[in-house]
């Protein structure tokens, strides 16, 4: 380590690098020598946007990776004030509207960004007048896109004014309509929204056609990188070397997994809260994130300060066959990341991503444990990970390794070229310590997705389930059943469905659970040998169907895996094996 006593003078820059070095070691004297840099820091000004970033990022390590309680207590205290040190660059620099500074979430800067309908109305809820449509950016546009709707949204007198004032301008006309609780002209908006009587598809739809500029201002804002923090019990801290990747992702996940905990809805609101707030600040938004399921949100501890919490889907978004997951990262009270399990059958897909800011601290871990969750709590047996995800048409996942990452796990290609072709260069990676992989070779790599079996007898290969096939099924059915009439093929094939499996009082049954009833049943429909199953096998189906409109799609995924006849008529359709029933 560098004599301390020769920085002091230094100027700023060389200081925040220093504590850049120093976040990730964890003996008694970078302690010392974190607690004098960060002493020598408070009392210094940052005038450079990129010291200033940096800075921040560092402190949100340092706070997530702890090594002592005067550390923590340092960080904290710097995080608490930098908005000060935001508005100080501000005030000093030319970057008058800290331009340099938009969407990086930190405290006191701003978000621009065009938000789904789902993520606005919760912001807007939230945090009122600090979430306002962004003028500037909206007057530059050729076309008025609020203007092209308005019309079938207000009540109808109002056209009047819409249809006969051609000089209308949409945001005084929002000014003007908004209501004495309206904190915005955008709280206005959603309010007619949310009035005019269409679906909550519709709605979605037409708002985010708009692609409408939403200015989320975050002056002392507790969701912003700076002060977000999730509840945890006790704090890890670091004081030993970072954890490492696994040698035998095998033996790991053979493990006995922590628990997994059911949270009460009250508090999976507040995680629901929770993720929109961490995705949101970040300008990132995971659909099946967005539109978590408060009555369906688990949490999972394994150590080590980390949590996470799972998160299942509304039912107006749930898929017919695969059931989305999602899932929050906490380390220390720090969301540090997200990803998604998407289940089929006995496959996961999974995708993961740890925010910059954490990256090089022990996200190994993190991920080993979020696989085990999957593969003991969910019933995964197969990992699956996109291409996109180590690198295909992604920079970041280049850059970051993001494919040795995974096959050092022991994942590999299901293109058998491209797994070839990581063979040979494994091989030469082995041999010589001081080889890199190039970047065109990596781009090569990245062309496959990559998977890992339990069993390591089945790592020979993967074939996919071809859920599309199920897809043209179902609409061939429809076509030729009911000459292309939906709302009647659905109707039809629920009511055969029902009289078929014996379900009875169906009808009673909960709006969700007949909304899987009528998202099923037309596949199901079309099961040739339905009438020969067994009564057991039978009444297992009908528990599934149930399931899938149920409070927990956790439920839905388990029975689909236990359900072998169901499972077994859904591959041979996909695969061609057996044809189609032709009612």
């Amino acid at each position: 380590m560098r004599f301390m006593g020769l920085y002091w003078k230094k100027r700023t820059g060389t200081l925040v690098e220093l504590l850049e070095e120093l976040k990730t070691r964890f003996d008694q004297k970078s302690t010392g020598a974190k607690i004098a840099v960060l002493e020598k820091l408070s009392t210094r000004e940052i005038k450079d946007a990129d010291t200033l970033e940096t800075y921040h990022d560092t402190l949100c390590f340092m706070r997530t990776y702890p090594d002592s309680s005067l550390v923590l207590k340092r960080v904290e205290k710097e995080l608490r004030g930098f908005g000060s040190r935001v508005d100080l660059y501000q005030a000093v620099s030319r970057n008058r509207r800290v331009r340099e500074l938009m969407d990086t979430g930190i405290v006191n800067t701003v978000v621009l960004h065009e938000f789904s309908h789902e993520l606005t109305a919760a912001l807007s809820e939230w945090f009122g007048e600090l979430v306002e449509i962004d003028r500037e950016q909206y007057d530059e546009r050729e076309t008025d896109p609020i203007a092209d709707f308005l019309s079938i949204l207000v009540a109808w007198q109002e056209n009047d004014t819409l249809d006969n004032e051609s000089t209308l301008d949409v945001a005084e006309w929002l000014e003007y309509a908004r209501g004495p609780g309206d904190p915005s002209n955008l709280g206005a908006l959603l309010k007619i929204f949310s009035g005019s009587g269409l679906g909550s598809m519709l709605q979605r739809h037409l708002f985010e056609s708009a692609e409408i500029p939403i200015r989320w201002t975050l002056t002392d804002c507790p969701a912003s990188r700076t002060l977000k923090r999730v509840p945890w019990k006790k704090v890890f801290f670091q004081r030993q070397p970072l954890a490492g990747r696994t040698k035998d992702l095998r033996a790991e996940l053979a493990k006995t997994p922590s628990p997994l905990t059911l949270l009460t809805p009250k508090q999976g609101e507040a995680y629901v809260r929770h993720i929109k707030e961490v995705l949101g600040v970040r300008v990132r938004e995971l659909h099946p994130l967005i539109h978590s399921n408060p009555a369906e949100v688990y949490l999972y501890e394994p150590g080590r300060g980390v949590q996470l919490a799972i998160l299942g889907n509304q039912m107006d978004i749930r898929l017919p066959l695969e059931s989305n997951l999602g899932a929050m990262l906490v380390r220390n009270g720090m969301p540090v990341g997200y990803g998604i399990g998407s289940m089929l059958f006995e496959r996961a897909e999974v995708a993961i991503n740890v925010f910059p800011a954490y990256r090089g601290g022990e996200s190994p871990f993190t991920v080993q444990e979020f696989f085990r969750l999957f593969c003991h709590h969910f019933g995964a047996r197969l990992l699956l990970v996109r291409s996109y995800q180590i690198g295909d048409d992604n920079t970041e996942a280049l850059e970051s390794g993001s494919f040795w990452f995974y096959y050092k796990l022991g994942f590999r290609p299901v293109k058998k070229r491209v797994r070839r072709l990581a063979e040979e260069e494994f091989e030469r990676v082995r041999a010589d310590s001081s080889y890199r992989t190039p970047m065109r070779m990596l781009k090569r790599l990245s062309k496959s997705d990559v998977f890992f079996h339990i069993d390591p007898d089945r790592m020979d290969g993967y074939e996919e389930l071809p859920v599309e096939k199920i897809g043209r099924i179902v609409t061939k059915y429809i076509a030729d059943r009911f000459g292309g009439r939906r709302d009647e093929a659905i109707r039809e094939s629920v009511k055969h469905v029902a009289r078929t499996l014996n379900i009875k009082g169906w009808r009673r049954w909960s709006r969700d659970e007949i909304t899987g009833l009528e998202r099923l049943a037309p596949l199901v429909a079309t099961f040739p040998d339905l009438q020969e199953w067994t009564v057991r096998e039978k009444a297992a189906l009908a528990r599934l169907i149930r399931a899938k409109g149920g409070r927990r799609e956790r439920d839905f995924v388990r029975l689909s895996n236990s359900c072998s006849r169901f499972k077994k008529t859904v591959e041979d359709l996909a695969f061609g094996r057996i044809a189609p029933a032709c009612r």
